[in-house]
């Protein structure tokens, strides 16, 4: 899988996740406010990824699962890439700064 579509598709899924929860929840999840105060922290998404590089295919970067590069039995550079990405649960689209609506 593409690193893309990999990062994609996470946080996709852990989005409409969010959302789906917040919809059927009887509790609070991340709520716009708190107390009668906007809540606009964002939410970190943490990935750790190991990937692989290879020339083949036009060098593009792919996500192996540690099954996957175990099986492979090639000589491959492997990488390990770390980084977060800001969400804010509690805004909905078009929300954000200078909005009061949540």
């Amino acid at each position: 899988m593409k690193l893309k579509e990999f990062v994609k598709m996470t946080l996709l899924d852990i989005t409409e996740g969010v959302s789906e929860a917040q919809q059927t929840s009887p509790s609070w999840i991340a709520p716009g406010r708190v107390e009668g105060e906007k809540v606009t922290l964002p939410q970190h998404v943490s990935f750790e990824v190991v990937v692989t590089t290879n020339k083949e295919g036009g060098g593009s970067i792919s996500v192996l699962s540690m099954a996957e590069i175990k099986a492979e039995g090639k000589t491959e550079q492997l990488n390990r890439i770390t980084f977060d990405v800001p969400v804010y649960f509690q805004a909905k689209k078009g929300n954000l700064e200078g909005d009061d609506e949540t």
